[in-house]
């Protein structure tokens, strides 16, 4: 066996100098293979080299120190599928329609991924092994963007000299492990892998995020995180061996990053810099050092986002950028200015409908929040199976959480701002400070014009998507400026959260016209429901009139919570019967924010619609929703049949 690792190795090192060697030979230079470690639900806050001196992330401190470090990277979406539709095609989600997690929407035919054009270029693409690339077209963007996708995929399947691009996602970090798993698949899964040295205790004084309670049973759930984060590290450091014992290590970039912020409660899934920051490292040998803006052991706040990294790795290789992809490259021979501004963008997951949108200038994050009847700890199955949650909705039910634990509990502002270099876990917002009121006016600024730049898809309600599927994909329908006026709607949509001021102005659009407006007026009402009183009889009255189903659903919700109309009960009721899936989830969404004895009342629905659809395939995802509606309702608790 040793004889043929030998032989092996010799065989590996001479593969790896085959192409530099043919390419000297032609006066050219050889092109860098690069490689990838991505990793799962991770922010900055938790690695050694960030600064947490107690993370035990020796691979990634080391990969730091010798190569560049960003504190201004970020992922264009807080959950993972949006994030890698963004990383694999190097388009924003909101342009595409595809923010929704999981939700598997058509896109544009000229829209493919960008390792194809690698290999168009005769490198050699493998990933190992999570896609998620949340699209209609999935297995066709798999099939041509990679030699091989599997579990078992890499660089040594190659042919001699060929250059390759070698993706390896590990799981380690996933939400799954660091809450949502119970804590005995937690033990299986990460404990039992992880060397003995690199274990972090439950009670180790690492530094508790302020919007959690410092108590001996959240320091364990948080012990989960470190854990975790080290077994990726683990998983990191062979992978680095072998490329190095085979001779590849000279010549290859090195990127390492996780697909978006930290899996716990008001990081993953939360529109703040602990949902969109990431960790991010590049590793360039001396080979290609022209080839980077820095030097070796640098620490850089170079503005980055996740749209950038395809075309950075099309640009490293030398190979033309499409014109389509919106992201530019940091790299290469010609890599573009510095960005002054990244934006985000918090989307649907987990059947949660969510829409909040974000802008950076790396230090400053401006979020605003058009969702603002949601707290920031929304109601999601599989956040609300974990135990950290189930603690939290606990602790904040028995009154012993202070202040800004609380207030991530309660239906959030409509206006966020935080300095991300002084307030590491986001607690201090600014937004209403009078000496910040320049950068709040000119990050509310940006976001608005982006949004109205991209006709961001997702003003649109999937609701909308299925009404117009038969005609337009969600790339197309946001280019139609008579179902989809952006500027009014965005306008409109700007109102939510606003609160009295703006009530009259909301009342008014719910007739300008357009059911889009129509939408955003009634979800607006329904954010301001407690201050109703002086247009109960002309609101009961338009609730008549409303014939878009959303916009119906959200004014029902308001009169039925402010005033108890019967009628809009009644709608709500109806809502919870429908056949159509988007209508359940909007009813089901309401339930879950309104006063509890009177979502209560709606049980019958609710179990009516369990005994409709309970078991049908097209209601799937519903049903999964369903388990926090009864949580809610009955006080239900619920388990999954099965843990990833």
């Amino acid at each position: 066996m040793k004889r043929l690792s030998c032989i092996s190795c010799i065989s590996a090192l001479l593969t790896g100098t085959a192409v530099a060697s043919a390419a000297q030979q032609r006066g050219e230079e050889p092109r860098p293979n690069i490689l990838w470690l991505t990793y799962e639900d991770t922010s900055p806050q938790f690695i050694g080299c960030y600064g947490d001196s107690l993370a035990k992330t020796p691979t990634m401190d080391r990969l730091a120190a010798d190569g560049v470090r960003f504190t201004s990277a970020f992922s264009t979406g807080t959950v993972s599928s949006p994030s890698r539709f963004c990383l694999i095609t190097g388009m924003t989600p909101a342009t595409m329609g595809t923010g929704n997690h999981r939700s598997q929407y058509p896109i544009p035919d000229f829209v493919h991924g960008f390792p194809k054009y690698l290999r168009d270029a005769g490198y050699y693409t493998s990933n190992n092994y999570k896609t998620d690339y949340n699209n209609a077209r999935e297995k066709e963007m798999i099939a041509e963007s990679w030699d091989e996708s599997s579990g078992k995929a890499g660089w040594w399947k190659r042919k001699p000299g060929q250059p390759f691009f070698a993706v390896f996602n590990s799981p380690h970090s996933h939400q799954s492990r660091t809450m949502t798993n119970p804590w005995n698949y937690y033990e299986k899964q990460v404990l039992q892998h992880l060397d003995s040295d690199w274990v972090t205790a439950t009670d180790a004084p690492f530094d508790m995020p302020d919007f959690y309670r410092d108590t001996p049973e959240m320091r364990r759930q948080m012990s989960r995180v470190y854990n975790s984060i080290s077994l990726t590290d683990q998983q990191f450091e062979r992978i680095l061996a072998r490329l190095e014992r085979e001779g590849l290590k000279d010549s290859t970039i090195v990127f390492c990053f996780s697909d978006h912020g930290e899996g716990i409660p008001r990081g993953k899934g939360s529109s703040l810099g602990l949902g969109y920051r990431v960790p991010f490292i590049v590793w360039v040998p001396e080979m290609y050092k022209h080839l980077s803006p820095w030097g070796s052991g640098v620490v850089t706040d170079w503005l980055v986002s996740f749209e950038d990294f395809g075309a950075t790795v099309l640009a490293l290789a030398g190979v033309e950028i499409p014109e389509y992809i919106e992201g530019t490259p940091f790299m290469g021979e010609h890599p573009a200015q510095e960005k002054e501004y990244v934006y985000g963008a918090c989307d649907g997951l987990d059947s949660n409908n969510e829409l909040s949108r974000s802008v950076t200038d790396g230090r400053y994050m401006y979020t605003r929040v058009f969702t603002c009847h949601q707290p920031w700890i929304r109601w999601m199955s599989y956040y609300d199976h974990s135990d950290i949650q189930k603690i939290m909705r606990k602790d904040y039910a028995s009154g012993v959480m202070n202040e800004g634990q609380a207030a991530i509990m309660k239906p959030r502002e409509a206006e966020y701002l935080y300095d991300l270099q002084q307030d590491k876990w986001e607690m201090v917002n600014l937004a209403h400070r009078p000496e910040y009121k320049e950068i709040l006016l000119r990050l509310r600024k940006k976001m608005e014009e982006h949004i109205i730049a991209t006709r961001d898809a997702h003003f649109i309600p999937e609701y909308g998507y299925a009404q117009y599927s038969d005609r337009y994909i969600p790339y197309e329908l946001r280019q139609n400026d008579s179902i989809y006026p952006v500027e009014q709607v965005l306008h409109t949509a700007l109102l939510c959260g606003m609160g009295q001021e703006a009530i009259a102005e909301q009342v008014s659009l719910l007739d300008a016209g357009n059911d889009i407006v129509g939408y955003w007026a009634a979800l607006g009402l329904f954010v301001s429901r407690e201050s109703l009183q002086p247009y109960e009889q002309e609101l009961t009255r338009r609730l008549s009139a409303q014939t878009y189903e959303p916009a119906r659903l959200y004014l029902a919700g308001a009169l039925y919570d402010a005033f108890g109309n019967e009628a809009a009960r009644q709608i709500l009721a109806e809502g919870m019967l429908s056949p159509d899936v988007n209508v359940n989830k909007e009813t089901m969404q309401i339930l879950l924010n309104i006063n509890l004895d009177k979502a209560q009342a709606l049980l019958p629905a609710v179990h009516k619609h369990i005994e409709l659809y309970g078991k049908a395939k097209t209601h799937g995802e519903v049903e999964y929703f369903m388990n926090v509606v009864l949580m809610r309702l009955e006080g239900k608790n619920f388990t999954f049949s099965s843990f990833w």
